[in-house]
């Protein structure tokens, strides 16, 4: 991978089960070593000044709104730059993680990820009311900086009924163990109590999972629409309004079209 990712000592899970999660609050406390001093509970997103690093974690970002719709309509070319780096995958695909310790250290990554777009989400995104209301622009973000660091199965994930979006990573388990690693760049607006979960990344197994938060009453936010490589591909300027609508058929083909994701 070309980006400078750190080992995390906090990014733990204690087994491979639906529903586990990556500790964000204790990743938090230990990003601040790596992150130049910046707590995500408080700062000033004016303070951070130093964006080329940050970008290193997020290679693909635009802004909103003032380059929002200049980029898709725009820069359609930069997108498919980022996908045609892999012309050999045709369809959506899945990596093969042979290990808990291997799927951590993915999850790490794909945390860190999320972790510094959140520090330009609020610099650049939404006036500061980042990450209110940003979920479709935050996930494009994500999913194309995923990407680009080398995870061609990363898919732009939709709820259709919920109006929500966020990244998802299909895997497969040593060969037999279909999932998905679920990463929200803005989980935190979805939760009323205070300690609202930021970036969640955690794991879902099987092709039919439930994603339940306080967004929407508690209602099940499961895609209705997934955009993977295939999909951008095909529709650069304006992917994310397009996608696969037979899910399960999605992760059929996502969990029997293996990668190799080295870490």
């Amino acid at each position: 991978m070309g980006s400078p990712f750190f080992k995390l000592e906090t990014a733990r899970i204690p087994e491979l089960r639906g529903g586990v999660s990556l500790d964000t609050l204790a990743l938090e406390r230990e990003m601040i070593e790596h992150n130049g001093g910046i707590d995500l509970s408080d700062f000033d997103p004016n303070d951070c000044k130093d964006d080329d690093f940050f970008k290193q974690f997020v290679p693909y970002f635009m802004d909103y709104p003032s380059e929002a719709r200049k980029k898709l309509f725009n820069l359609g070319e930069d997108i498919l730059k980022i996908v045609n780096k892999y012309p050999s995958i045709q369809t959506p695909c899945s990596m093969l993680v042979n290990s808990t310790d291997e799927l951590e250290g993915h999850m790490s990554r794909i945390y860190q990820m999320s972790h510094f777009h959140y520090i330009l989400g609020k610099k650049y995104i939404g006036d500061s009311d980042f990450p209110n209301g940003r979920c479709k622009v935050a996930t494009v973000n994500l999913t194309l900086s995923s990407i680009k660091n080398e995870y061609a199965n990363a898919s732009y994930a939709y709820s259709n009924r919920w109006d929500h979006g966020y990244t998802i990573f299909p895997f497969v388990f040593k060969g037999t163990i279909p999932g998905v690693v679920i990463a929200d760049p803005t989980s935190d607006q979805l939760y009323n109590h205070q300690s609202r979960p930021r970036n969640s990344v955690f794991i879902k197994l099987g092709l039919k999972w439930k994603y339940k938060t306080d967004w929407a009453n508690g209602k099940n936010l499961f895609p209705q629409r997934i955009a993977s490589i295939d999909v951008i591909r095909a529709n650069s300027q304006m992917f994310f309004k397009f996608g696969h609508m037979n899910i399960r058929k999605y992760f059929e083909t996502a969990f029997s079209n293996q990668i190799e994701v080295k870490l």
